[in-house]
């Protein structure tokens, strides 16, 4: 939730690979900042779940209509073994929007996060 200097703090928690993971990141912004900080706090667990094998961070985030739907879109700038790429994932707006971009950040990385976990 946003405080009263307009910063949200997000914390995201997974179960990996039989662990938790946990990480939480403070974001500055009125319109975004609390989507925002769920992305970017997504990408840090991301890191640590693959112990640093791959670096990623949130390039931009927004709202979009496609084929009818409402939907959460992240791009996510990747560096894996000297590679960068940028990574596209959406998620369904239905529900908390805070869990929905968790679900689109994830949906970015998943196949890059494989790939880290077979080398």
């Amino acid at each position: 939730m946003p405080d009263t200097d307009g910063v949200s703090l997000v914390e995201v928690t997974f179960t990996f690979g039989g662990r938790e993971i946990k990480a939480a990141l403070k974001e500055k912004g009125e319109k975004d900042g609390e989507l925002r900080a769920a992305a970017s706090a997504t990408l840090l667990a991301i890191e640590q779940a693959v112990d640093g094998r791959l670096k990623c961070g949130l390039a931009d985030l927004d709202r979009v209509n496609a084929l009818g739907k409402e939907l959460i879109a992240v791009l996510v700038n990747l560096e894996y073994k000297g590679n960068r790429v940028q990574l596209f994932g959406s998620c369904q707006i239905a529900g908390s929007e805070i869990d929905v971009t968790v679900k689109a950040t994830l949906n970015a990385t998943n196949r890059f996060v494989e790939l880290a976990l077979r080398s």
